[in-house]
């Protein structure tokens, strides 16, 4: 990344805790002019058992039009009521892993700082939930900003 992002990479599941990782990258965007991408990764509708032994880059055979237009337009929604007044903002929706698909849309657009959000769980809970942060943290092309449940906002 240079001195500062030009490109912002928002991915939100649409929780209350995402909306706090999605003020964190409307305030960079506006902070440095940089454009901001907000995303949504439609997981498949899968059992974590048999999502631990597919790989991540295994087709997703489901595709909804209408579906990924409401995503869309639920996306739009709130990114105006979540990041403030971004003068350049990108939106989609697409079907897929979510940590990979947020790590290759990084990647394909040339993003320079990710603002993704994390419950922080650790133990158990962690094992058998997993972290998609901790994921895109490990196989990102570029910087990562990590908005944990506890974080101020």
């Amino acid at each position: 990344m240079d001195d500062k992002p030009q490109k912002i990479l928002w991915p939100t599941d649409f929780s209350e805790l995402s909306q706090k990782a999605g003020r964190v990258a409307g305030a960079i965007a506006r902070m440095f002019d940089a454009e901001l991408h907000v995303i949504h990764v439609i997981p498949p509708p899968i059992t974590p058992d048999v999502a631990a032994v597919l790989p991540a880059e295994a087709p997703i055979m489901i595709t909804d039009p209408k579906a990924l237009d409401a995503t869309r337009d639920g996306l739009k929604r709130r990114v105006q009521d979540t990041c403030g007044d971004v003068s350049q903002v990108s939106i989609d929706a697409f079907y897929g892993n979510p940590w990979s698909g947020v790590c290759e849309y990084a990647k394909k657009h040339g993003v320079d700082l990710i603002v993704v959000s994390t419950h922080g769980r650790t133990g158990l809970a962690h094992v058998l939930i997993g972290s998609t942060a901790e994921r895109i943290v490990q196989h990102a092309s570029c910087a990562v900003l990590v908005v944990k449940q506890s974080a101020p906002g």
